[in-house]
């Protein structure tokens, strides 16, 4: 069984289409990132994933648990997570207020300690700035501490919105290395948006592309950026099934 199950799913806001009849699988462990032009429906399939926006029809699938009709809450009680686009930190709270509001799905609070410890081990800076307030954190720390809250829920499977955003290339290296070793410390199913294919295959991974709403190609992320397909996903062409 996949970990994730997309089944001819479409979004629709008002008369406009953002998705439609969008169709992949994703198994447990596997890396997946989602790719294409602005306004190609990427931030639209993961809200549609994690409940953020309703389908207009098909059916969509975590573990085979149908998460279409479910609050958000409710499917982050099923193991997923969303670190979303511009992060939405709270810039009020402490470093360790924001980790903890993660953990209010949890029923396992004897283990919550224990995890913030991890988060801290994963991310030094957050630790040394425990105590400070979010907001004053820089564009690289306040992404860290965006996944940390996410690792608060106990996820197995964790969607992320464009981490590298506005971020110095050395930070996105930092960032994504920290992803990299979560997944393969914690066994997470992972699904990220990045713009850039350079950067997914430096990375290593599968690679959905999205052209209006439509997927059009899927395959290596390193046979992609070898390619011409990212080419014609983003600027229009006619575009074959995909990479061999």
């Amino acid at each position: 069984m996949s970990k994730l199950g997309v089944y001819d799913v479409a979004v629709r806001y008002g008369k406009i289409p953002a998705l439609e009849d969008v169709s992949f699988t994703v198994s447990e462990g596997e890396r997946l990132f989602i790719s294409g032009p602005n306004g190609a429906g990427k931030s639209s399939l993961l809200k549609a994933i994690c409940g953020a926006a309703p389908t207009s029809h098909g059916r969509i699938e975590v573990d085979g648990d149908v998460l279409n009709g479910r609050s958000p809450e409710a499917i982050a009680r099923l193991g997923l997570t969303m670190v979303p686009e511009g992060r939405d930190i709270f810039g009020t709270l402490t470093v360790e207020e924001n980790l903890r509001v993660g953990t209010g799905i949890r029923r396992d609070k004897s283990a919550i300690e224990t995890d913030i410890e991890e988060v801290y081990e994963n991310f030094p800076m957050l630790a040394d700035r425990r105590h400070a307030n979010a907001g004053a954190l820089s564009g690289g720390q306040q992404q860290m501490l965006a996944i940390g809250r996410g690792l608060m829920t106990n996820p197995k499977l964790m969607l992320v919105d464009e981490p590298s955003l506005g971020l110095a290339p050395n930070i996105v290296d930092q960032v994504y290395q920290t992803l990299v070793n979560l997944q393969k410390d914690r066994g997470l199913t992972l699904i990220i948006v990045e713009q850039s294919s350079a950067r997914a295959a430096r990375v290593g991974g599968r690679m959905l592309l999205l052209r209006g709403g439509n997927v059009v190609g899927d395959g290596d992320s390193v046979k992609f950026a070898e390619s011409d397909l990212l080419k014609e996903a983003y600027f229009g062409q006619d575009t074959p099934e995909g990479p061999s």
